[in-house]
């Protein structure tokens, strides 16, 4: 639950998986994607599976907003049905 007491809630447009709690997610074809979050645009290294599931490479994210974003990007996935794997 975010602050407000609100469950958190996805949508999807287009290619975006938009978070309730002001973020968004696209994969950028098979490897990479983009996250959004308020006026920061980050671009995640990341590889598509051939099962559903990605591979995202935590040393692409900021240190210090780094737990937070992989724990963003794998609910949003696992909302639209896919696995998150963090390789650090």
């Amino acid at each position: 639950m975010n602050q407000s007491g609100a469950t958190e809630k996805f949508s999807k447009k287009g290619p975006w998986i938009i978070s309730s709690r002001g973020f968004r997610v696209r994969a950028l074809g098979r490897a990479g994607m983009e996250y959004i979050e308020a006026d920061m645009s980050l671009h995640v290294d990341s590889e598509a599976m051939a099962s559903r599931a990605f591979v995202v490479y935590a040393q692409s994210i900021p240190r210090d907003s780094r737990i937070q974003i992989i724990d963003n990007l794998t609910r949003a996935w696992r909302s639209s049905g896919f696995d998150i794997q963090v390789q650090e």
